[in-house]
């Protein structure tokens, strides 16, 4: 295998003279960008002298006592500048979170649930001191040097952590109100249904629950669509196109909105709990049990 197959010889990528000719191509001064960068203006000199050697190309051109990009510092300039800007910023977030800047991270593995439920809820949450909430998803469990402080779940569990219990799950038969009107007189095997693959359990469990209710054989159910999750289900109830058998928390804001009505009543239990862990090396464990604390009221709310 060659040098040049292996790298060897080649000369190392110039990262940190990449970051100084941004702040300098930014500021079109190597003395503003040494103010900026915490540097000399010879080091910031120095750097771009560098990259210009590395490149070979001149990057810098001087008009009297300003600087300007040559075409070719003004086309590397665009192609790095993003690059630099999107590493900056996750940066910064990431040190944030590390060392405990008044911000919470909530991970959940209940994309649904976060997008019509516990975000737009966030507006209400009030913390001592405050804190800002960031919500990620993320199906997995969380590895060992993950960084969150609370994790949202149904369907995780993650031993001996400390989590708080927040509510049993309850499935609902949720409609349009215009499509309820026009099927709540007809027998239930004629009812258009919409399921799910994410949660192919949910459907049959209401079934059966009914079955067992009414005391009747198990009905057949006319499945006339399947979504792969409950977040692109949902629209196509609220649409009129069919009966969803959903856990209750995920319709909530829309039956309180109007846009669904409860199909069939009682709600049935399901097969989970919704549950919150915090993380034990959370740096906002005060906040993190104000937020648990906080979720526990917010479910009761159903």
């Amino acid at each position: 295998m060659s040098k040049t197959d292996t790298g060897a010889g080649r000369s190392p990528l110039p990262l940190n003279s990449i970051r100084v000719f941004v702040a300098a191509a930014r500021q079109l001064s190597f003395s503003r960008a040494a103010l900026t960068l915490g540097m000399t203006q010879s080091g910031v000199s120095h750097h771009v002298r560098a990259l210009e050697n590395h490149l070979g190309a001149s990057l810098f051109a001087r008009i009297g006592s300003s600087i300007e990009l040559s075409d070719a510092g003004r086309q590397y300039f665009e192609t790095v500048q993003e690059a630099v800007a999107t590493i900056e910023l996750s940066t910064r977030q990431f040190s944030r979170r590390r060392i405990g800047s008044g911000r919470l991270l909530v991970r959940t593995s209940l994309p649904t649930l976060a997008t019509t439920f516990l975000i737009p809820m966030l507006p209400d949450f009030r913390a001592s001191p405050a804190v800002s909430v960031e919500v990620v998803t993320s199906l997995s469990p969380p590895a060992f040097d993950d960084v969150y402080d609370v994790l949202l779940t149904r369907d995780l569990a993650l031993g001996d952590e400390e989590h708080w219990l927040l509510a049993t799950e309850e499935l609902a038969c949720v409609a349009a109100p215009v499509l309820h009107r026009e099927f709540s007189a007809k027998p239930m095997d004629g009812w258009p249904f919409l399921a799910t693959r994410s949660r192919p359990d949910v459907l049959p469990v209401w079934l059966n629950q009914q079955t067992m209710r009414q005391a009747i054989a198990a009905p057949g159910v006319r499945v006339i669509a399947t979504f792969e999750h409950y977040f692109l289900a949902l629209p196509a109830a609220i649409s009129g196109m069919g009966y969803l058998v959903i856990p209750r928390l995920l319709a909530m804001e829309s039956l309180r909105q109007g846009h669904l009505m409860e199909a069939v009543t009682p709600a049935v239990r399901g097969s989970g709990s919704y549950k919150a862990y915090i993380n034990p090396r959370t740096t906002e464990p005060e906040a993190a049990k104000a937020f648990c604390r906080w979720l526990k009221g917010l479910f009761r709310l159903d």
